[in-house]
C-alpha cells in the first residue's frame, strides 16, 4: 500500500445523503494515530477479522498493536507481541512458513531506528521475530507475492535506507528462509507496489507509483516473463506519489484494471481509472467522476453489494489557498463512471490509512481508517456497514483437473457463479499440500468452510487455470474456491489429487508396509482424516502431539491390508498447531496439523 498516505476517513453519523445505507462508528476504542498504517487479517484463526495498526500516536510515541475482534463490536488490545512501535511505514499480513496461521511483515521507523522485519505468529496471542535479515528501509511498501509460481509466498519490500532507495524481491526458499532474487524494478518512497495478474497469463506482475531518487515521479506496469524477470510495458500513467494503487475489475469483464492517486506535478491531486482493454492495453476514463486527492487511500469495495467494486476515496486537494478534504465511497454506475455518494462523516483524518474488511461477519463491507483530524487530533475508526441487503457467496468451482509434466503441474477448473458478481468479475484462490498435509501453495483460507483470513483478491486471479512449478517427488491434494467483490470465499471444490513421480518409478508404488497418502482437511475446524494404506495387516498407532510436545490424543488398531482412515474428532480441543505420529511396527511417519482457532 503506501506510507504516510494522508487518509481522509472520519466518523460516520448516519447518512441522510443519496443513499440511504451508510456507516456507524462502533467507538471501538482503538488507539488513535497518525503517519499510520492498518491491515485486517485474522491471526487466532477463530472466523473473525482482527486488526493491526502502527503509527504515530498523540504523544508522538511510534506504536504498533494489534486488536483481537471479541464478536459484538468489541475489540481487545493483544498484549503478548512485541513488536515495536513503527511509523512511516508499511504492514502486511501473510503466511510466509506455511504452518497455516497468519504472520506479520512490517517495516518503518522505531523510536530507536528503522526496521524492516517479519513477526512470526506462534500461536496463543504471540508473534516473535522471525530473525530474517532484511534491509531496514521506511517511507515505502512491503508485500507478499508468489511472483514465482512455486508456490510459496515471496517478499518485495521498496523504500529509503538512509542513503538511498531501494526496492527488492526476496524468493522464498521453501523453508521460511529468504534469498535476493536479483529482480531489478524501480525504487520509490511514498509509494506502492501493486501485484495483479493483468494479462491473464497466469503469473503476478506489479504495478509501482511514487518518487524514485532523482525527484522523477513514476507509475509504471511490469510484466512477469515467467523466468525471474520483469519488463516495463510500455502503457503510459500519470506520474504520482503521496498516493495509492489498487488492482480490481470494476466492468466485471475477466480482465484488472487500475485505481490511481496521488500528488502529480503537472496535473496536481488525481484520482484515476485505467480500463485493462483486454490487450494488453489501459484507456483512462476520464469520465470517471472521482475526485482527484492526495495523501490518500483510494480502495476497491462492493460497498453496496450489488456486485461490482465501487471506490473508497480519502484523501485531500488544494482549493481556494487551503487543503480540501475528501471522504466518500463512489458508488459503480455500471457505464464506466462513478458517483459519490455523499455519505456524511462527523471528521476528516488524514497522514494514515483505510482498509475494507467485513469484521462482523455479516456480508457486507466495514471499513478502518486512522489519521490525523483537522483539529490535531488522532484517530482508528472502525466504521460498521449498515447495508440491509448481505453478500452471498459464489458457487464452488467444478471440474478440477490436474496435469503434471516433469515437477510441474497445471491446475484447471471450471468458472463459478454467483448471484451478485457476474463469473467474469470472480477471482480464485487456490490451495496445494503434499501427503503429510504440508502447505505449498497457500490459500490463506480455512479449507473447510472457506473462511479467508485476509480480505483480498484470490491467489489465482481472474484465472481458470494456474501452474504451480518445481514440486518435489510426492503426492498432493489441491482444491480452488471462488472469491467476490466482497472479498468472500466459496466453500472449496471437491479436492482433487495429482503425483510428481521420480523417473522410473512407479505412479503409485508403495515403497514400505505403510504410506500415509493424505491428511483432509488440514487445516481444520473440528476433525481431520488421515489416510494410509497398509501391504499386509498390521498394528497401527495413532499419537497427536500439541505445540509444547504434550501428548493430547492416542489410539490403536490392528488394521487389514489395503487404504485405511483415521478419524481425529478434535471438537473442544483449542486451536493451533499439532502433530501426529502414526506407528505400524517398525516404521514412523509424522506430520502436521492445523486446527481453525
Amino acid at each position: 500500500m503506501k506510507k504516510i498516505i494522508l487518509i481522509l476517513l472520519v466518523s460516520f453519523s448516519s447518512s441522510a445523503a443519496t443513499y440511504a445505507q451508510g456507516f456507524t462508528n462502533i467507538n471501538a476504542g482503538l488507539t488513535g494515530l497518525h503517519w499510520s498504517d492498518v491491515a485486517w487479517g485474522d491471526y487466532d484463526g477463530d472466523g473473525d477479522l482482527d486488526v493491526i495498526i502502527a503509527g504515530l500516536n498523540t504523544a508522538d510515541v511510534g506504536v504498533t498493536k494489534i486488536y483481537k475482534n471479541e464478536g459484538n463490536d468489541t475489540f481487545s488490545e493483544v498484549t503478548g507481541p512485541n513488536i515495536p512501535g513503527t511509523f512511516v511505514g508499511d504492514i502486511a499480513w501473510g503466511d510466509y512458513d506455511a504452518d497455516g496461521d497468519l504472520d506479520i511483515l512490517i517495516q518503518g521507523y522505531t523510536d530507536a531506528a528503522e526496521i524492516t522485519k517479519i513477526y512470526k505468529n506462534t500461536g496463543n496471542d504471540n508473534f516473535v521475530d522471525g530473525g530474517i535479515a532484511f534491509p531496514e528501509l521506511v517511507d515505502g511498501s512491503v508485500s507478499f507475492a508468489d511472483y514465482n509460481n512455486d508456490g510459496y509466498i515471496d517478499i518485495l519490500i521498496a523504500g529509503y535506507d538512509g542513503n538511498t532507495y531501494k526496492a527488492i524481491v526476496f524468493r522464498n526458499n521453501g523453508d521460511a528462509t529468504y534469498t535476493d532474487s536479483g529482480i531489478v524494478l524501480p525504487a520509490a518512497i511514498k509509494s506502492a507496489y501493486e501485484w495483479g495478474d493483468y494479462d491473464n497469463d497466469s503469473d503476478l506482475d506489479v504495478f509501482i507509483t511514487g518518487l524514485d531518487f532523482d525527484g522523477v515521479l513514476i507509475s509504471k506496469l511490469y510484466k512477469n516473463n515467467g523466468d525471474e524477470t520483469f519488463t516495463g510495458t510500455l502503457n503510459s500513467f500519470t506520474g504520482a506519489w503521496l498516493g495509492d494503487a489498487a488492482w480490481g475489475d470494476y466492468n466485471s469483464d475477466g480482465y484488472l484494471d487500475i485505481l490511481l492517486s496521488g500528488y502529480s506535478v503537472t496535473t496536481e491531486r488525481i484520482a484515476k481509472l485505467y480500463k485493462n482493454n483486454g490487450d494488453g492495453t489501459f484507456t483512462e476514463q476520464t469520465s470517471a467522476g472521482l475526485t482527484g486527492v492526495s495523501h490518500s487511500s483510494t480502495i476497491w469495495g462492493d460497498y453496496d453489494n450489488d456486485g461490482d467494486f465501487d471506490i473508497f476515496i480519502g484523501g485531500t486537494y488544494e482549493g481556494a489557498g487551503e487543503w480540501v478534504r475528501v471522504t466518500d465511497v463512489f458508488i459503480n454506475n455500471g457505464d464506466d463512471t462513478f458517483s459519490a455518494a455523499d455519505l456524511v462523516f462527523s471528521a476528516d483524518v488524514f497522514w494514515g490509512e483505510s482498509a475494507w474488511g467485513d469484521y462482523d461477519s455479516d456480508g457486507d463491507l466495514d471499513l478502518i481508517c486512522c489519521g490525523f483530524d483537522d483539529l490535531g487530533g488522532n484517530n482508528t475508526i472502525i466504521y460498521r456497514n449498515d447495508n440491509n441487503t448481505p453478500n452471498t457467496t459464489p458457487e464452488s468451482p467444478q471440474n478440477l483437473i490436474s496435469e503434471v509434466t516433469d515437477n510441474d503441474v497445471s491446475l484447471s477448473w471450471g468458472a463459478a457463479t454467483d448471484n451478485e458478481t457476474t463469473s467474469a468479475g470472480l477471482t480464485y484462490n487456490a490451495y496445494i499440500r503434499n501427503e503429510i498435509g504440508d502447505i505449498i501453495w497457500n490459500s490463506m483460507s480455512v479449507t473447510a468452510n472457506g473462511y479467508r483470513l485476509i480480505p483480498a483478491l484470490g491467489n489465482a486471479q481472474q484465472d481458470t487455470s494456474w501452474t504451480i512449478k518445481d514440486l518435489d517427488n510426492g503426492n498432493y491434494f489441491w482444491s480452488v474456491q471462488a472469491v467476490d467483490n466482497n472479498f468472500a470465499g466459496s466453500i472449496f471444490g471437491d479436492e482433487g489429487t495429482f503425483t510428481i513421480t521420480t523417473v522410473g518409478i512407479e505412479e503409485n508404488e508403495i515403497q514400505y508396509n505403510f504410506l500415509v497418502l493424505s491428511n483432509y482437511p488440514n487445516p481444520f475446524s473440528n476433525s481431520t482424516t488421515i489416510e494410509y494404506e497398509l501391504k499386509q495387516p498390521e498394528m497401527v498407532s495413532l499419537s497427536i502431539y500439541n505445540h509444547q510436545g504434550q501428548l493430547v490424543y492416542q489410539a490403536e488398531e490392528t488394521q487389514p491390508q489395503g487404504r485405511q482412515q483415521l478419524i481425529w474428532n478434535a471438537e473442544g480441543m483449542s486451536g493451533g498447531i499439532y502433530y501426529f505420529r502414526i506407528h505400524a511396527d517398525d516404521q514412523v511417519a509424522s506430520g502436521k496439523l492445523v486446527k481453525a482457532r
